[in-house]
C-alpha cells in the first residue's frame, strides 16, 4: 500500500528536481544478505520491493541494521518480505521540498517513493532535503 502526502499545487523547488530517477528494486523472496549487499553496490539506504513486478514495500538499511539484527533473523535464508515496511510512504513529485521534510520528520523517515500521478517515479531522501537546504538561495525577511 503507497500512502502519500496527498496532492498540492506546484511549489517553488519540487521533490521531482531532487529526486533520485533510477529506482532500485529487490524481489521480496530474496534474501536479506542479497538485499544488504544491492543497498551496498549501490551505495544507498533503501530498495523498493517487488512482487512480479509490482511494488509491495520498502527495505531500508534501518530495517537490516535494527529489524533483522534484533530479530536474530540468517540474512542468508531469511526473505526480505520478512522485514520490509508494507506501507510506501510517498509524495507527488510536484510536492515543495520544505513539504518533503515536513512529511519525513513527522513520521520519522529517511526515504520517500516519489510520484507522478501516482506512479512510483523516483526516491527522494534524507540526504537530498539536506542537499536542497545547503544550495537554495537565501531568503531575506
Amino acid at each position: 500500500m503507497i500512502k502519500s502526502s496527498g496532492p498540492q499545487p506546484k511549489a517553488r523547488s519540487s521533490v521531482a528536481d531532487y529526486a533520485h530517477r533510477e529506482v532500485k528494486t529487490i524481489e521480496e523472496e530474496a534474501t536479506i544478505q542479497e538485499a544488504g549487499k544491492r543497498m551496498a553496490r549501490f551505495n544507498i539506504g533503501s530498495l523498493l520491493v517487488t512482487n512480479n513486478g509490482a511494488y509491495v514495500g520498502m527495505l531500508t538499511d534501518t530495517d537490516l541494521a535494527r529489524v533483522a539484527a534484533a530479530r536474530g533473523l540468517n540474512p542468508t535464508t531469511e526473505p526480505v518480505r520478512s522485514i520490509m515496511s508494507r506501507e510506501i510512504a510517498a509524495i507527488e513529485g510536484h510536492r515543495s521540498m520544505e513539504e518533503a521534510q515536513t512529511f519525513m520528520k513527522s513520521r520519522g523517515l529517511r526515504h520517500l517513493a516519489v510520484l507522478a500521478q501516482g506512479t512510483i517515479v523516483g526516491v527522494v531522501t534524507l540526504s537530498d532535503v539536506l542537499h536542497y537546504y545547503q544550495t537554495r538561495p537565501a531568503t531575506h525577511a
